[in-house]
């Protein structure tokens, strides 16, 4: 079986006061967004950027200079202290990127640090490459979700249970079948992801307004420099960016992360509503079983409230606003606006950390998951067989089964009205079929008893999780492209 990926491994021990890390976090989430990698992430772009105009120029950076800057632009030879202080005396975080490279290289690399750059060249670029590692975080986070949800949908397979239309018992099926239809769904988001992490990555080498007036005085084509510099960094790039690249590409990244918390929100209060004491299907089989209230000590019994899913649901409401934020980001005065800038810095992350943390936590609910399959075949058999009504329907009205087929509106207003009369009166189904002439007279008893058992009226409910499975189960989303310069 597939384990539920922790959300911090046994030898971290997160802080629980710092709420979007340690409380609602993830050790990866925490990592890519921490302060300490976003400076480690703009260090590499500096240094990579040097590399690259000096593989194009050679003469304008010479190749033993830029690879000094490549080697020292970066945590090992830089204190982030430094670069904090400097921040703080300055008020700009791109000044600090830049001072604290110049003070660990020698004076003659210094006059290329940032060269025919904009502080965006090098933020955006990074932000890109920080945006590319939480998707692939969250790909991976939502795979094995997928999978353990997949692999509950198969271990129910023979389960007979009750599908439910509005709340109200519907069609005889198998308890994995709701299993399968949210496993398709997280497999649609993990689409939709790699789409995005593919086109919707943006960085940029382009200048002030975006049209490489640097460059362009330098006798550089700017052009083909921020082609080869984002192929480097195996990113994308607009043609003809502003400062920054159009923010509809944040919005689809946010998209993805409120479509991803919509279906796991779904799954999670499926599976919260059938733990419930109304319905009484699921239970947490976890031996390690948390308290249940602190003034309902009874509580202990059913191994806690359902934390794990309401929080799942309550960081899908969180990605929803965060997704109206990104849109209404999406307008922005050409050539740049910094009206977008603060509250990306926190959504972004917050974002991530909080969507990791619910799915890795929804993973290990279904993981623990079990079911009471004397309650499922209970929740099916007081219908007394009503449930199987569309399947006598289809039958009275099929000139194959019958030589004396009814109208469809005859034949449901009939089927309805027995139904009604079967279960106002605890009688099973099939014994009011039998006493009703329009039906005996055109189906045999023992085809009657065919018709309405339950059991085996479940459509292709089995073969559908089959087919979820084969199509779906351990596939890999996402071919890693993102730099890692840890």
């Amino acid at each position: 079986m597939t384990e539920p990926k922790l959300r911090f491994p046994k030898e971290i021990k997160p802080n629980p006061a710092d709420l979007a890390g340690g409380r609602y976090g993830t050790a990866d989430t925490v990592r890519v967004f921490g302060e300490e990698r976003t400076m480690e992430l703009q260090l590499s772009v500096q240094g990579i950027s040097s590399l690259v105009l000096s593989r194009l120029h050679p003469d304008f950076v010479p190749p033993e200079e830029a690879q000094i800057i490549y080697e020292r632009a970066n945590l090992s030879h830089i204190d982030p202290d430094r670069i904090r202080e400097i921040e703080a005396r300055t008020g700009h975080d791109g000044i600090a990127i830049n001072t604290s490279i110049e003070e660990v290289v020698p004076e003659n690399c210094r006059p290329h640090i940032n060269k025919i750059k904009t502080t965006a060249d090098t933020t955006q670029p990074a932000r890109a490459l920080q945006l590319k590692e939480g998707l692939e975080i969250i790909a991976g986070t939502v795979e094995n979700v997928r999978d353990i949800t997949i692999e509950r949908a198969l271990a129910w397979r023979d389960v007979i249970s009750m599908d439910q239309s509005h709340l109200i018992d519907a069609l005889p099926g198998v308890a994995g079948r709701p299993f399968a239809f949210y496993a398709e769904m997280l497999q649609s988001s993990l689409e939709l992801l790699k789409y995005t992490y593919d086109h919707s990555i943006m960085g940029k080498w382009a200048d002030a307004t975006g049209n490489h007036h640097q460059a362009t005085a330098s006798g550089v084509n700017g052009i083909a420099l921020e082609d080869e510099f984002c192929r480097e960094l195996k990113i994308g790039h607009m043609i003809a960016p502003a400062q920054i690249p159009g923010l509809e590409f944040e919005a689809d990244i946010l998209y993805v992360l409120a479509r991803v918390g919509g279906t796991a929100g779904n799954l999670a209060n499926y599976i919260r509503r059938h733990k419930s004491s109304d319905v009484g299907l699921f239970w947490d089989a976890n031996p390690k079983r948390r308290k249940g209230s602190g003034a309902m000590p009874h509580k202990d019994l059913y191994g806690g409230n359902p934390t794990a899913e309401e929080q799942t649901e309550s960081f899908w409401r969180l990605m929803m606003g965060y997704l109206v934020v990104g849109m209404q980001n999406m307008e922005m005065d050409y050539a740049r606006d910094l009206s977008s800038s603060a509250n990306m810095r926190l959504i972004l992350e917050d974002g991530f950390k909080t969507l990791d943390h619910g799915l890795c936590r929804l993973a290990d609910v279904i993981y623990w998951l079990d079911i009471r399959k004397e309650r499922a075949l209970e929740r099916v058999e007081r219908t007394y067989g009503v449930t199987t009504s569309s399947r006598v329907l289809a039958h009275l009205t099929d000139p194959r089964a019958t030589d004396r087929p009814m109208s469809r509106e005859a034949a449901h207003n009939l089927l309805g009205k027995l139904a009604t009369s079967a279960y106002e009166k605890g009688q099973p189904f099939l014994e009011v079929l039998s006493e009703n002439e329009e039906i005996t007279s055109r189906i045999m008893s023992h085809k009657l008893v065919e018709l309405t058992e339950a059991s085996t009226y479940i459509g292709e409910s089995k073969q559908l999780i089959d087919n979820v499975a084969n199509k779906c189960y351990q596939k890999k989303t996402l071919e890693v492209k993102c730099l890692k310069n840890d």
